[in-house]
Parts: structure tokens; sequence; C-alpha cells
């Protein structure tokens, strides 16, 4: 169950914005919804079309002079790049200008085995080829004894990254991050291909040509590193990824160009920020994760549109593969959860399993945030080792957690919602009980993943003009995400399967305006609602033509009946967790003791219906917290009278034995023992 979080904004600072700028009111209630409630910072968010001096980097004058000297004297340069997108995107816009520009230059990525960054084995490989000089690109902010281990072989180094920068330096002809605290560059959140491309343009302003012709000719790949990195899309992002997708309808890169279209692209059609994170980016971090990442830069350097064509099928091969193996992980995940419970009954839901792809895991930890709304660790055993990935929701700081058990721990990096980790496998329980532990001891409450809407929404908000505007906020992303809105009181009217019953479509009347939503977070069978059943959504919302006909399409993020009680029910989830546990306050036993009249409606309900999906929220509708609730299945799994499956929350009665005598329960009795 997702936390709602619906914002109000402010309608002074509405009407003041409208009348400032002469945009439309509903344009601008989401503006001011997101912190942009002055002239000034709506003129910056549409109009700004320029990225600043890439001198004012720090490091940047000593970074162009390095790389100039080894350009003009002949010396071999070797791009360090990354296994992801933006690494990828990175190395090739660094490697194609400096080679259209005569240098000596060579490209290397670590495959995903050798770990992130620069590592003493590739250094070795790198001075054997002839290597004079190495740049890194996003990466090699933290790599303080690589570095020493470079000067030592008598190589030079340039570091370009985007990571948050180490109390101790690398040591290094020049290190540019935004992010260092000596740098008094604007903008600090480009990603590494942004940094990148602001080494291009300064390149070339000091050999005297024209860093604006440079920007426009690598926008479109920097923009596909920008969106796939997930950095905020404001400001100078915002400038690369809208310029550089307007670029990429017509981009001169044919193995862009081709993957573009096996992605489903339609030529003629505006290029979104959707587009590239969803459906291209996948597709080049494949490369990484399952094999090389050097496939995906064969892509990017694909001489005819037959090898791009070649090229783009190997990355969409190995994305199915990618995709199948994640499947796999999320339902051997599920199982372990039917088998055990309660590891969804804590802060922190952590799962194991063993030969689990390391390269896939990242996004199976993300799927399950997405699931359970619980931050979570996947692990993979491999050996005498194993590896984890985490993703977090904004209960847990994962970075201050991994480090409150670093003594447990091989290596472990990340930031406050996305981490990874090794371990060694014979203590893998230590750090396990040591990460539950933190957990217990520093998050108060159920964790909930958070869903925000930008504003709540009358029937007469439900207009094509207001809706139409809405493209000219692209792209979205993180810090600017597509605009969701709350609706309430929406009376079902219809539904019916799409997709062979993968997804649900329905239509609902609010306030006498009729519209129809898509629903890809629920399979037909699953989806709880039925005709008259009344709902508040949030949702996203898009124009749909069809024969001439233009209507409003819903886009269903989440789903509730309602007069839903968030509040209580997250309360009760907490109650219920910590009784599992055996942490909860002994005087709240008593009140979570279900009585007869509670157990018979409950089974009341079952009868009825057979069987139950999104069970809690129903229990809930029906006056029963969700906390005594998940009590009276334990009780009924104890009688044999149904059965619960907490991945899909769902319940199902099972066939009439023996009568049985809830009174003599061991659940209950266990209650009020404890109680007592």
């Amino acid at each position: 169950m997702n936390k709602w979080k619906v914002n109000v904004p402010d309608r002074e600072l509405t009407e003041k914005l409208r009348k400032d700028t002469g945009l439309p009111e509903f344009i601008c209630r989401i503006l001011v919804s997101r912190g942009i409630a002055s002239r000034e910072s709506a003129d910056r968010f549409f109009n700004s079309t320029e990225l600043s001096d890439p001198m004012m980097i720090r490091d940047m004058d000593k970074a162009v002079k390095a790389v100039s000297e080894a350009v003009e004297n002949g010396t071999k340069i070797t791009i360090y790049g990354d296994y992801d997108c933006d690494g990828i995107t990175s190395t090739y816009i660094l490697y194609n200008y400096l080679e259209a520009n005569a240098a000596d230059v060579s490209w290397y990525i670590p495959d995903r085995d050798e770990g992130y960054g620069l590592n003493n084995a590739a250094i070795d490989l790198l001075k054997k080829q002839g290597t004079e000089l190495i740049i890194t690109v996003d990466n090699g902010i933290s790599a303080v004894e690589e570095a020493k281990y470079i000067k030592q072989l008598g190589m030079k180094l340039v570091i370009t990254d985007h990571h948050h920068v180490p109390d101790v330096l690398p040591e290094a002809e020049a290190v540019v991050d935004p992010h260092r605290p000596d740098d008094i560059s604007e903008y600090k959140e480009l990603a590494g291909c942004g940094v990148a491309l602001k080494l291009l343009m300064a390149l070339e302003a000091a050999s005297g040509g024209d860093p604006e012709s440079v920007f426009m000719q690598y926008a479109d790949i920097a923009a596909v590193g920008t969106v796939a990195d997930i950095v905020s899309l404001d400001g100078e992002n915002r400038i690369i990824v809208r310029e550089g997708m307007r670029l990429m309808e017509n981009t001169e890169n044919m193995g862009l160009n081709r993957l573009l279209l096996m992605s489903g692209y339609e030529p003629g059609t505006p290029i979104t920020s959707s587009l590239i994170g969803f459906r291209v980016a996948p597709k080049i971090n494949a490369a990484g994760r399952l094999a090389s990442p050097k496939l995906a830069m064969e892509l990017f350097m694909s001489p005819t549109f037959n090898t791009a064509a070649t090229n783009s099928l190997n990355l969409c091969e190995l994305n199915d593969e990618r995709k199948k193996l994640e499947d796999e992980i999320i339902a051997q995940t599920d199982d372990l959860i039917r088998s055990d419970p309660d590891l969804l009954n804590k802060r922190l839901l952590i799962v194991c399993g063993d030969g689990w792809k390391h390269g896939v895991i990242g996004l199976a930890s993300g799927e399950l945030l997405k699931k359970y709304g619980k931050p979570n660790i996947v692990i993979t055993k491999e050996g005498e080792t194993s590896r984890g990935s985490a993703r977090s929701t904004d209960d847990l700081h994962l970075y201050n957690m991994l480090e409150s058990c670093s003594d447990k721990l091989i290596r472990f990096g990340g930031h406050t919602k996305a981490a990874g980790l090794t371990v060694s496998s014979d203590r893998l329980g230590e750090f396990i009980d040591a990460a539950y532990s933190y957990c217990s001891e520093n998050i108060p409450m159920s964790c909930s993943n958070i869903i925000t809407a930008d504003m709540e929404l009358s029937p007469e908000d439900l207009d094509i003009s207001n809706i139409e505007p809405l493209e000219n906020l692209e792209p979205f992303g993180e810090g600017n995400r597509e605009p969701l809105f709350c609706i309430r009181n929406c009376t079902i009217t219809s539904k019916k399967a799409i997709k062979d019953g993968k997804y649900t479509s329905f239509g609902f009347n609010t306030g006498g305006r009729e519209l129809r939503a898509v629903h890809f977070g629920s399979t037909f069978d699953a989806f709880p609602f039925s005709e008259g059943d009344v709902a508040d959504i949030i949702t996203s919302l898009s124009i749909n033509e069809f024969r001439g006909n233009r209507s409003i399409t819903a886009f269903v993020k989440d789903m509730r009946y309602s007069g839903f009680r968030q509040d209580r029910y997250f309360a009760a989830r907490t109650a219920y967790e910590d009784y599992r546990c055996g942490t909860v306050d002994r005087k709240l036993l008593c009140r979570m003791a279900p009585d007869n009249n509670e157990l018979r409606t409950v089974y009341d309900i079952l009868r009825k219906t057979g069987s139950l999906s999104k069970a809690e929220m129903l229990a809930d509708r029906a006056g029963i917290n969700c906390c005594k609730f998940r009590i009276i299945l334990d009780i009924f799994g104890e009688f044999r009278l149904a059965s619960a499956d907490i991945t899909r929350d769902s319940v199902k009665l099972l066939p009439a034995g023996q009568k049985a005598d809830l009174t003599k329960s061991r659940v209950l009795a266990g209650l009020h023992e404890a109680a007592n």
C-alpha cells in the first residue's frame, strides 16, 4: 500500500504567477505546487537555452590544458568509462570528439565483473598498450589509490566525474567534478555525460572553434545518458535533454536511430523522456548487466545502417533476457515471502538467492520497492562472497544504515535511496541481523512508498484545454516528474480486460464527467472494483485522438476506495509488524484481539466472494483495521478456513472441513496471555 501526498497549491501565489507570466492558470497551479512561484523561476524553467561557461567548473582549465597538449603531441590517450548508460554515452562522446580531432585515442570500459571504476589490472593493461594519459568519465573521484598507481607507472590522469566527493581527492592533472566543495560553477547536478559534454565545449573554445556546434553535435547522445542516470531534470540538465530530444528526431548517429526505431519510436512524432527512460536506456544498460558494455559502444560507433541494425537487435535481445531474469528473481522472491511471511513484517525486506545475476538484482530491488513499498536488499550468493543491491523509501537512509554495519561488510557504497554492498558469505547472517537491528531502532513506523500528486482536481478541471499544455512541461524525469493528479469520488461505470487480461481499462464518472482510464498496475482478474463502486485515484492525464474525436485518458498510478483512512491503516500495519516481531507495547495487545463479530464479518465477506484481491483495503472498508484483519487471517489459517497470499494481498476461502471453534485459537490465546 502506498502513502498518498496530495499537494494544495497556494491560490494567491497561483493567481500572481498567472498575472505575471500569462501562463494558463492550470499550469500555474502545477508550478506553484512544485515551488516555482515567481516569474523569474518560471522563466528559467521554460526559457533557459544556454549552458553556463564550462571553465567555471574547478580544474576545467587544467583538464583542457592536459588534453590539448596530449592531442598536439600525439600522446596515446585512453578514455576510461563505466558500464552503465551514462558511462557509455560519456565514453562515446569524448572518444568520438577526440578521434575527429586527430587524437591518438582509444577507450576502455570495465565489465561489471571487474567492478566499478579504475582498477590496477586495467591500469596495467593500458600501460602495456602504450597509454600515457587516462581520462575518466563518470568515475574516478574516489580512486585515490589507483591514481597513485597511475602516477607510479609514469602515466598521467585527468578525472571527470559527477559523483559526490570524498574527503581526499585523487592526485591527478585535473579533477573535474561540480560537487567539489571549492567548485564555483552554477549547476551541480550534471550527469557524467553532462560533465564530458562541457569538457568538449571547453576544448573546442580553447582551440578557437564554436562550442555551440559541439553541443548541437552531441546533445542527443548526452540526453540519453542524462535521462538514464536519473539525475534531476532541472537547470542545465533540462536544457541538455530538451534540446537533445529535439535533435534526436533527426539524429545522425545511425546506432541511436536504429535503437529508437526498435524501441517503438514513430518518425515524425516528438521524442519523449519516457521513450528514452523506459525503452531506449534499458537496452543500452542491458549490455553491461548481462554481457559487455562494449556492445553498447559498438552500437554508437556503427559505420553503416546494416551494422547499426544488427547491433540494435543484439541489445534488444539482451534486454529481453534481462527482463526474463528479473521476472524470475521476483517470482523466487515471492516464493520466499510466501514460505516466510514474516520477511514482510519487518521494517526492512531482505531476500537472498543463489546465483541471481548481480547485474539484475538492482532492478529487482526497484521492482520490490514498487510492489511492497518497503526498503529492501536483494542479495545474490556467489560462493565465498555475496553481493547485494538496495533501494529505499524516504523512511530509511541506506548509506547510513550500511555504514553502521560496515564492520560486517567487505565494501559498500551508494546514496540515500540506492546502494550496493559486498559481504563475505560466511558473515551474511551477521550483516542481516545488524541491518534488522538498525532499522528496528531507527524506523518507528512501517515504511511505505509515497506517491505525490500535484493537486486534487475538480470535475471542472477535467477539460482538454487544461490537459493540452502539459506537454510544455517536458522533459519529465527526476526533479520534474510527469504531473500527477488526485481525482476523488470516481464511480466505476464499466471495466474490461486489455492485453489478454494483463492490464485493466475502466470507465468512471466524477461530477458528471465521463472518462476512460487504464490501470497498468492491475491485471483484470486482480482488479477489485466493480461497477458502481466509488474510488479515489492518482493519475496522469493525456489527450487521446481517435477518428477525429479527442478525449482525456487517465493512466492510473494508484487507486483506493473513497474514504480510505490512510493514517489509521499505516498505524495498524505498524502495530501488526511490531506484534509479529515481538516488540509491540503490551497495552495494545488486548485491543488487537478480534471479537466474534469481527471474525464473523470477515468470514461472511469471504463466503460471499470466495476470494478477495486488495484484501486489506476491503477490510478497512468493512471497518476492520489492517492489524486486526491480519490477525483474523492468522486465525483462519490456523483452522484451515482461508489461505492468504501476502505477495498478492489476496485471500481465498478454503473448502469447509469440520466446524471450527475459533475461541480455542492458539493465536487468540497467545494475544490474551501476552497482554496479561
